[in-house]
């Protein structure tokens, strides 16, 4: 089952044109993701671009190595290693035990889009996931939410070794993630194959791990099998291959800036809104000493925001010269070192990530680099057989649960006890309505004919007799959900697994316990569902 995008909450104007009106955004992008003519020439042009291609492969052995890389992995670092190869990237925050389930859709769409590529360009193409390790929002990693054994969305944090400002990459679990462990295992239903996989996951977990080594062994577990690579760009040795683009950065005091602002204003002209807001006097790129540092520009030299450092230019480029693993880019400039650094032939991107990438074709340009085709990664719903049997037995469809008002269980049981009990209940409260409306009206006319005054009068008691109504009906419809308390747990059920607090159940929901449930061949079953020709929401039945 498909659901278009102009019926999914949430999705924005800008991200609803790229999927079904790509001309209309194609000056703010640089490669068609639709046309296999566009990819064929972007892979002819990154096949030609010098890249350090032996340097990046020498650096993804040792770091794959460590998280349990097999041989599809290894073979998949050889070719990229080698001339004229291209490259499928995607990426993502490094959430606790992997994130939401779109994370997995993420890394399911660049091994299937890489695979497809390389059959349809003749050249290998190798899918890599970029860990965001120089991200300092561990709030937004450290969440996590699982169905329980009740059917209740129940969330889970970690404790983290965290200060402000501090990137994800220097973050080490702490011993407090055995009880995380041993909160998930209480909480997941018993099958079969949870033993199995929570083993897999306290292995990448454990006590003294950095987030993103925790991250990329899990995920390895998950998919090594498909040849996918992990890269981690907070890598000393990376940041130093990434150095002369943050030298430019520099030198020409944020290329990236006036390109990006350029964007905004071009994407103002056409009524969309800027993803990513910026300001003119700061630079793209954090400096980074135990804490993230953004850097401005004031009377001729260089700022922390916060006031803990100052550098003349040339200090500051000196800076980068020497220790180019003290900075980091921001999310303006972090697309562009990553293809700085790697030959790649399309980007897998969601919706939000989608509308920063239209600011950045100029700043692509700025620097010299080959801006990718901007492929949407694939967005799902899973349907498991309990819920779509809660579905078919109330009439009710996905969408019904997307579009409520107030919280989603609880409209959708008033509407269907309204509508069970009709004929018994909530008719004669409608009809007594409808017959009030027509005989105060029929009053108001004789009355105001008598005194123009009583009119404001018999309007103001309406108000209060229909008021008096609306409380009987309220009483009727609670007594009525008492009656059936079996309705009220099975969508409040369905709810939980379809629009888990208000969000997109791939936004909300952790991939672990579905795995734990459904077992490894979950994977492979929805990377058969991904259909790399269709933009539109899947519902896939389980």
């Amino acid at each position: 089952m498909k659901i278009p995008f102009s019926d999914v909450p949430g999705t924005s104007r800008l991200f609803l044109e790229y999927l079904e009106n790509f001309d209309r955004l194609g000056e703010f992008f640089a490669v068609d993701y639709r046309s296999r003519a566009a990819l064929l020439a972007h892979s002819d042009l990154v096949a030609q671009r010098d890249y350090p291609r032996a340097e990046m492969a020498k650096i993804l052995y040792k770091q794959n190595l460590r998280w349990g890389a097999g041989e599809a992995t290894e073979r998949q670092i050889a070719a990229l290693e080698k001339s004229g190869s291209a490259a499928v990237v995607t990426g993502q925050q490094v959430g606790i035990f992997g994130g939401p389930l779109f994370t997995l859709y993420k890394a399911l769409t660049c091994l299937k889009l890489a695979e497809s590529l390389s059959a349809r360009l003749g050249r290998e193409v190798t899918p890599i996931f970029w860990l965001t390790a120089d991200d300092d929002d561990v709030a937004e990693v450290n969440q996590l939410t699982v169905m329980n054994r009740e059917n209740e969305l129940e969330p889970f944090s970690c404790v983290f070794d965290s200060e402000a400002r501090r990137p994800v990459a220097h973050i080490h679990l702490t011993g407090n993630i055995d009880q995380c462990h041993h909160a998930l295992a209480a909480a997941i239903p018993d099958t079969e194959f949870k033993a199995d996989l929570l083993h897999a996951l306290q292995e990448a977990y454990h006590p003294g791990a950095t987030l993103p080594d925790a991250f990329a062994r899990w995920l390895m577990n998950v998919l090594g099998h498909y040849g996918l690579v992990m890269m981690n760009p907070a890598d000393p040795e990376i940041k130093r291959l990434a150095a002369p683009l943050f030298e430019q950065e520099i030198q020409i005091q944020s290329p990236s800036t006036t390109a990006a602002l350029q964007a905004i204003d071009r994407l103002a002209a056409q009524d969309y809104s800027p993803q990513v807001a910026l300001r003119p006097d700061r630079l793209n790129l954090f400096y980074v000493r135990t804490q993230r540092h953004t850097l401005e520009q004031r009377l001729g030299a260089f700022f922390s925001t916060d006031g803990a450092f100052q550098f003349s230019h040339g200090d500051l480029l000196r800076q980068v010269q020497r220790h180019p693993e003290n900075f980091s880019p921001n999310v303006m400039l972090r697309p562009v070192m990553q293809d700085f650094l790697l030959p790649t032939v399309a980007y897998v991107a969601g919706p939000a990530e989608i509308a920063y990438f239209a600011q950045l074709r100029g700043v692509y340009e700025a620097f010299s680099v080959p801006m990718p085709a901007i492929f949407p990664r694939h967005s799902m719903t899973l349907l498991e057989k309990k819920i779509a049997r809660v579905l078919e037995k109330y009439h009710l469809q996905i969408a019904d649960f997307w579009t409520t008002q107030g919280g989603a269980a609880e409209e959708l049981i008033s509407r269907i006890v309204k509508r069970e009990a009709a004929d018994s209940l909530f008719t004669p409260v409608a009809a007594a309505r409808d017959e009030l409306s027509q005989r105060l009206a029929e009053l108001k006319t004789r009355a105001t004919a008598l005194d123009a005054t009583l009119g404001g009068f018999i309007e103001k008691e309406q108000g209060k007799i229909f008021h008096q109504l609306e409380v009987i009906e309220k009483k009727l419809l609670q007594a009525a959900k008492r009656q059936d308390e079996t309705l009220t747990q099975q969508i409040a059920k369905a709810a939980h697994a379809l629009y888990p607090n208000r969000h997109l159940q791939e936004r909300e929901l952790s991939f672990v316990s579905f795995l734990c449930k459904y077992g490894r061949e979950l994977v492979q079953k929805l990377y058969g569902q991904i259909d790399l020709t269709n933009f539109q929401h899947q519902v896939v039945e389980l």
